[in-house]
């Protein structure tokens, strides 16, 4: 059942609100515990691919770190010779949702608006990664499998993508806020009941360089009956480019030159203090939504309020700079900032990993 990608702040919402969204909250929260009883109880099931999937997706709306750790997991298996394929469904693209769009399979990189901002990034950051865009991600998985002979699927944003069986279900939780105050959308941030904890068969739980409280955490997690292994992570920055020409800077370029910083991403608060932490001098911040379609008249309204801040440079994602590179920036130069996926502890997860696909494989053969 389709909503809005953010809940509604509760401090916006007048008693005469709540009371007119109730009724329809409550049939969005009948549909998605019917959904999910249906897959439980075998009444609905999903569809199988004969090669491993590893799913990553997240409980509540907003970004959690999900892509981030898609990218980790599609380059450590790459690196241990696993030929890995990404199926993602490409959220803000021009296309229609099922029209199947392939990155790095030979072919220069489709434009953006064609693919979606996150799958055209990770195939920049990926080049030995097939990414296949489209809905139906079992069509383009047995896709794959026909076509290219690969290892291993990675599925983006997929753990409410039940129509199609995994192997290994990785829920992604942010340590700020991992249960959007426990109420589902619109009053909360969770996408399905806390019980649905119960489908992960691994938890990363991102963002832990902050300030948080585990021991809560660890409380609801118990409190559902999560027996998954839980992995703690963040998020560190790895480099600075250039907008365009891609050319590498030297992260203390970002220091002491007054920034203004711009974005459109699930939690852009995350992002502008990731470099207020590097030590940016940060005298402007503008915030689009999530997956926003950048216009001549945004870039050009960008620069001139960034120019009146005093702004010597702007930085910028990697998400969003795939989308604003070919715009004209006035000459005010624009750095991008690389995020990768750090672990304190990464040799459990990575031996998942592997087993995952181990094990999948020992049944393919026994059939």
């Amino acid at each position: 059942m389709p909503w809005p990608s953010a809940a509604i702040p509760a401090e916006t919402l007048s008693p005469a609100t709540r009371v007119a969204l109730y009724v329809p909250a409550k049939v969005y929260e009948l549909g998605v515990r019917l959904r999910m009883a249906l897959y439980e109880t075998a009444y609905l099931k999903p569809r199988q691919l004969s090669k491993p999937v590893i799913a990553v997706g997240n409980l509540t709306v907003g970004g959690t770190g999900k892509t981030p750790l898609v990218e980790y997991i599609a380059r450590y298996l790459t690196d241990e010779s696993h030929e890995t394929v990404i199926l993602t469904r490409g959220y803000g693209r021009t296309a229609t949702a099922r029209a199947r769009v392939i990155l790095n399979d030979g072919q220069p990189l489709p434009d953006w608006s064609l693919a979606g901002d996150e799958p055209l990034m990770l195939a920049r950051r990926l080049p030995d990664v097939k990414i296949i865009v489209g809905a139906d991600r079992y069509a383009n998985g047995r896709f794959a499998e026909t076509t290219y002979g690969c290892d291993v699927f990675v599925l983006d944003d997929a753990f409410q993508h039940l129509q199609l069986a995994r192997d290994l279900n990785i829920l992604v939780l942010d340590a700020t806020d991992p249960f959007g105050n426990g109420e589902l959308l619109p009053f909360g941030r969770l996408r399905e009941p806390l019980y649905a904890l119960r489908r992960a068969d691994a938890i990363v739980v991102t963002r832990t360089d902050r300030t948080f409280d585990q021991e809560h955490l660890l409380s609801v997690l118990a409190a559902c009956d999560v027996t998954a292994p839980v992995f703690f992570a963040y998020h560190d920055i790895v480099g600075v480019h250039e907008l365009g020409t891609r050319r590498a800077q030297a992260q203390r370029s970002l220091i002491g030159t007054p920034l203004g910083v711009f974005s459109a991403l699930g939690n852009p608060t995350i992002f502008e203090d990731d470099l207020a932490n590097l030590g940016a001098n940060l005298v402007f911040k503008k915030q689009f939504p999530d997956h926003h379609r950048y216009t001549a008249a945004d870039i050009a309204a960008l620069v001139a309020d960034a120019r009146a801040a005093g702004v010597q440079r702007l930085v910028t994602t990697e998400k969003d700079a795939v989308k604003v590179e070919n715009f004209d920036f006035g000459g005010l130069p624009v750095s991008v900032v690389e995020i990768k996926t750090m672990f304190d502890e990464e040799v459990g997860l990575k031996s998942l990993l592997l087993r995952t696909i181990v094990r999948k494989k020992g049944k393919f053969y026994r059939r």
